[in-house]
C-alpha cells in the first residue's frame, strides 16, 4: 500500500514498481485507516512522511494496534541521503528513503524486504 497526500508520490512509486508489484493507494492515513478497515489485506507500507507529522504518527501507532507485522517503508524529502543509507540495517519492519530517491532505488529495497520469492508471485496476479 502506498500512502502519500501527494499525486506525484504516489505516481513515482507506481512508475518504479507498479509493473512488479499489485499497488494499492490511499490518499493519506485517513484513507490508508479506511481500506485496512474494509480488509485490504497488503503486504508492506510505503509511507511519505512528509504530510501532517502528527497524523502519520498516529497511523503508524494504529498499525501496530492492528498487529501489522509488514515493513514500512518511510519516504521523506527531510532524510538525508547518507542517513537514509544506513538506515535499512538498522531494523527489520521500518525502512527509510529520501526524497526524491535514485532510479531503481525503491524497487531494490521492496525486492530486498519482501524477498524475490513474494515479488513473482505479486507479478503473477491479476
Amino acid at each position: 500500500m502506498v500512502v502519500s497526500e501527494a499525486p506525484e508520490v504516489r505516481l513515482a512509486v507506481a512508475r518504479e514498481v507498479g509493473l512488479r508489484y499489485r499497488l494499492v493507494t490511499a490518499l493519506g492515513a485517513t484513507s490508508a485507516d479506511r481500506r485496512l478497515d474494509v480488509g485490504v489485506a497488503v503486504d508492506g507500507l510505503v509511507l511519505d512522511l512528509d504530510a501532517d507529522r502528527r497524523v502519520v504518527s498516529d497511523f503508524l501507532c494504529r498499525l501496530v494496534d492492528r498487529g501489522f507485522h509488514g515493513p514500512r517503508i518511510l519516504l521523506s524529502s527531510g532524510f538525508r541521503p547518507e542517513a537514509s543509507a544506513t538506515f535499512p540495517t538498522a531494523c527489520d519492519t521500518h525502512f527509510a528513503i529520501g526524497r526524491p530517491w535514485r532510479s531503481g532505488q525503491l524497487r531494490s529495497l521492496l525486492e530486498r524486504v519482501l524477498g524475490v520469492s513474494h515479488l513473482a508471485q505479486s507479478a503473477s496476479c491479476p
